[in-house]
């Protein structure tokens, strides 16, 4: 049994948000007018179970068409595999930075695989998720907006925490020019990887891991 909650519901979709543990990262259930998506899957048993949860909520697997991925982490996509298993037709979108190697880990075929690139849109039945590339965390990081909403991977967390940029293709100053990026956005509710969601006032959760960015970046400069 794994917890999920209904986290937002609009004229044209419904999103549930899968609060995960351990190792896994939280993943995200859309639902619009017969096509559900997912954004990001987890890592898969024992620290997540996507394919139990769409059964919880009585949606087929068959039902969903698009995977959507934040980066190239194995706790957000292992559990891509166990998906396509059961689903001939879900496509796997995922910027081009991070393509090859989710590719090549999860041997998944190319033609599964749509490639994003940021500034563009995927359709979910009626909802349409803007793609925006917010690099730092890895180089092909991307958050995806639906209206107020902003998906975040691990660009940003509640209270002011952000991603690690110490792993490959991790870039600290990119990471502070996303979360700058962000800002400028017209959002109110955050949905990250991993951690607390917040459905108001995300805005100010931004801000604040902004400030604590930028003040590591200032103390790597005196230290150099």
């Amino acid at each position: 049994m794994y917890p999920y909650i209904q986290a937002k519901c609009t004229e044209d979709a419904k999103i549930y948000a899968v609060i995960s543990y351990g190792l896994s990262s939280n993943t995200y259930i859309i639902e619009s007018h017969g096509e559900t998506a997912i954004i990001d899957v987890g890592y898969g048993p024992p620290h997540s179970n996507i394919i139990e949860t769409l059964k919880e909520l009585k949606i087929s697997t068959e039902n969903v068409g698009k995977v959507l991925i934040t980066h190239r982490h194995r706790d957000h996509t292992r559990d891509i595999k166990r998906l396509m298993e059961g689903n001939d037709d879900v496509k796997i979108y995922i910027h081009k930075n991070d393509r090859d190697i989710v590719v090549e880990s999860l041997k998944i075929g190319k033609d599964r695989v749509y490639t994003l690139y940021g500034d563009e849109e995927v359709n979910v039945g009626k909802a349409k998720i803007k793609v925006i590339h917010t690099p730092g965390h890895t180089s092909g990081s991307i958050c995806f907006q639906y209206h107020e909403t902003l998906f975040t991977g691990d660009l940003v967390f509640a209270n002011g925490e952000y991603g690690r940029t110490d792993l490959p293709t991790g870039n600290h100053r990119e990471l502070v020019k996303s979360l700058e990026k962000i800002l400028t956005l017209n959002i109110n509710a955050m949905l990250p990887g991993h951690g607390e969601i917040l459905l108001k006032e995300a805005k100010s959760h931004i801000k604040l891991a902004l400030k604590n960015a930028m003040r590591k970046q200032t103390m790597k400069r005196e230290n150099n």
